[in-house]
Parts: structure tokens; C-alpha cells; sequence
């Protein structure tokens, strides 16, 4: 059977529903929407909620700034743990470990790598948690003062930066193999020597759904989370609504005829990758941010995005990542084997047929996507 492929239609909108409700959380009548944001890990962060309109200006004060410390004593953790931006942090001092030394993890940086790792298996190392050698190589790791030794690459919108050689990515690749790492699973991992952990793919994700589950303990049912584009919902918006939001695209696709995808994030998460958010040319030629960890190269197949839906917002992320790597054909098949939801947006040629020449882009949807769409196979074939 051909992929889905929804057909361009102007103006079309598409609407993604959760397949159950939480039934434990009723939406607050009277309610009253409350925000706080910021920045953190590099990016931005938002928090929205819904509470009794009733309470004190006072009260309201008190409970923002208290939503606002929570999450940021969050992103610190995760920031303090895996970021490779700082030397300091824990994924930075394991990167720099020399072979052989043991280092015992904290529980997040423990929880992240061992999702990470089960990724990497499963999509036949397409995601990588331990490909940092190959970020810092093509320019998109940190500032190279940050790295060791300093300079060592430079990032590709700093002065100075060259274009990887073939010889260069192949030595980088083999300080990539996720799997020479000897992880225990809970607390203890050793660095086999020049790994470089890099959780740039999946601890965003991470960071939205330990937000969430800490606003839920301190009794917030009714909350929108987002941290650099990552989302995740639970419970009900004003009125009783869903807390809807509109699928990122890229910039092009939008104005190429395809649909607009809104979602009822509902106890659902979405993340987004694309190769148009981070990118540079050289040589005529357009390098995405996302490595291929297999070849050590940046993905040249022209799949432009792929978007994920799942509970958890560390999956939604590390899956949107693996998808994109594997590319439209490989892609798509691992998320039917897995039951992904997920929205890939491929790049074609135009034909001559279709308008001219130039780029033109598709869509094709993963039944578990279509499902959420209360569409099926024959709905969405060609």
C-alpha cells in the first residue's frame, strides 16, 4: 500500500483530537487564565494555566511567582545535569572523563540516557545520544571556547570555521558508538574514551515533562507547557476547551497549499524536528543542524520536518529526531512498526504539470496520526 498522502488544499485545516479524555480532571467553570515565561536552556519557556477566577490579586501573585520557581528550579536541574554548554554540568565532566573512569549519574541525566540509549536501538542508531563528536564537527555544538580544548571547532557562524573533510567525520564517527557504553542501567556508566554525550534531541522534551508532572503536584490539573517550541497539555483551557495549538511547519510549506494541522493537546505532547531551523550553506550546498549518526554527515534526503505526537514530550522530541534522520520511506515504517503519530513533510520537485518548476512539498501521516485525525488508511491514500 502507497503512504498516505494528504492532498494540498487551500486554506484546509486539520484537527487532531486525543482518543480519550482524562476523566480524572473537569474543566473550572468561573476559571481564569494565568501565565508566566522565560528564558533557559538557550531558548524560551512558557507555562499557561487555568485556576478559580476568584482568588486575590495577592493570591494570584503568590501562586505565579510560585509556578515561576518551580519551573525554574526544573530547567536548573536539567541544565546542571546534561547541558554541553557547561563544563560544569554532569553530561560536560563525562565528556571530558578520560577512558576508562567510572562515573555515577544523577537520576534525570540516569532517566534520559537510558531513553536515549532504548531510541538508539530501536532505530538502528539513527538517534544517537552519544553522537556529540559529530555536532561539535559540523559547527552545531557549543561555542568552541566551551569546548576541550578550546577551539577545537568552531561553531559554523563563528569566524574561522571550515568545512568538515571526509576524513575528519569519519574520525569523529568513531567516537560515536552509543552502544560501547557501559550503562547500568540506573546509576553508573563508563566513558570507553573521546564519547561525547550530546542530549540536545531529547532533553527539552525532558525538561517539559518534568515541569508538568511538578505543576501537577503542587495541584495545577489545567496546564499548557513549552520550552523551545516543545509542547505538552493536560487537562482543559478556558471554557472547557482543549488547549489548542497549530503544528509548526516549515516557513515555505505553509504558503505551498498544504493544510493547517490544529491539536487538542490533551494529555498529549508534540515536538517538531525540521531541517530549516538550524542551517547553513557552503558550496551551494544546504547543511541542516541534524546529523545522520550512521554516516556522520547532515541529512541530505529533503524530508523538511517531521512532527510527533505522543504523551510524553521526551518521546514526542527524541522520536521526531530519529524520524527525520531515517528519512520518509525508513521513517515511516518504523513509526507504523511502533504506533507513532507522527506527520512527515517531505520536499519534491514541482512538475511541470503543477505550476513549474521548483520545490514543492507533501505530507504523508502515520495511522496512528490519522486515527487522532478520525481518518483512515483509505481516507488518506492518493
Amino acid at each position: 500500500m502507497s503512504p498516505p498522502v494528504c492532498a494540498p488544499a487551500a486554506d484546509a485545516v486539520r484537527v487532531l483530537l486525543p482518543l480519550r479524555l482524562d476523566e480524572t480532571v473537569m474543566p473550572v467553570l468561573g476559571a481564569r487564565l494565568h501565565g508566566v515565561d522565560g528564558a533557559s536552556m538557550g531558548t524560551t519557556w512558557r507555562v499557561l494555566w487555568v485556576a478559580d477566577g476568584g482568588r486575590a490579586a495577592d493570591q494570584r501573585h503568590e501562586q505565579e511567582a510560585a509556578v515561576r520557581a518551580a519551573v525554574q528550579a526544573e530547567l536548573d536541574c536539567v541544565i546542571a545535569q546534561m547541558s554541553h554548554w557547561r563544563p560544569d554540568s554532569d553530561l560536560g565532566r563525562f565528556n571530558r572523563a578520560s577512558a576508562g573512569t567510572v562515573v555515577r549519574l544523577p537520576t534525570a541525566f540516569a532517566e534520559v540516557l537510558s531513553a536515549g540509549l532504548r531510541l538508539a536501538d530501536l532505530s538502528g542508531g539513527a538517534f544517537n545520544p552519544a553522537a556529540g563528536a559529530l555536532v561539535n564537527l559540523w559547527g552545531f555544538g557549543p561555542s568552541s571556547d566551551l569546548l576541550d580544548p578550546p577551539g577545537v571547532h568552531k561553531r559554523y557562524d563563528e569566524a574561522g570555521f571550515h568545512m568538515p573533510t571526509q576524513a575528519a567525520a569519519q574520525t569523529a564517527l568513531g567516537l560515536c558508538d552509543w552502544r560501547a557504553l557501559r550503562f547500568d542501567g540506573r546509576d553508573c556508566i563508563v566513558q570507553p574514551g573521546g564519547v561525547q554525550l550530546d542530549f540536545s534531541a531529547i532533553a527539552k522534551g525532558y525538561a517539559v515533562d518534568r515541569i508538568v508532572s511538578r505543576l501537577r503536584a503542587m495541584g495545577l490539573a489545567h496546564l499548557l507547557v513549552e520550552v523551545g517550541g516543545e509542547l505538552r497539555g493536560a487537562g482543559y483551557g478556558l471554557g472547557g476547551q482543549p488547549w489548542w495549538v497549530e503544528l509548526e511547519s516549515p516557513s515555505a510549506a505553509s504558503h505551498a497549499g498544504l493544510p493547517r494541522t490544529r491539536i487538542a493537546l490533551h494529555g498529549l505532547s508534540v515536538a517538531t524536528s525540521g531541517d530549516y531551523r538550524r542551517c547553513y550553506t557552503r558550496d551551494g550546498q544546504r547543511l541542516p543542524h541534524t546529523i545522520d549518526p550512521r554516516d556522520g554527515r547532515p541529512i541530505a534526503h529533503g524530508l523538511a520536518s517531521v512532527s510527533v505526537l505522543h504523551e510524553e514530550c521526551l518521546w514526542a522530541d527524541a522520536w521526531s529526531t530519529a524520524l527525520t534522520v531515517l528519512g520518509l520511506e525508513p521513517g515511516l515504517a518504523l513509526a507504523r512498526e511502533h504506533g507513532i503519530a507522527a506527520l512527515f513533510v517531505q520536499r519534491v520537485q514541482r512538475e511541470p504539470d503543477q505550476g513549474g518548476e521548483g520545490e514543492a512539498f507533501r505530507e504523508v501521516l502515520t495511522p496512528a496520526l490519522q486515527a487522532l485525525a478520525g481518518a483512515s488508511d483509505e481516507d488518506e491514500a492518493p
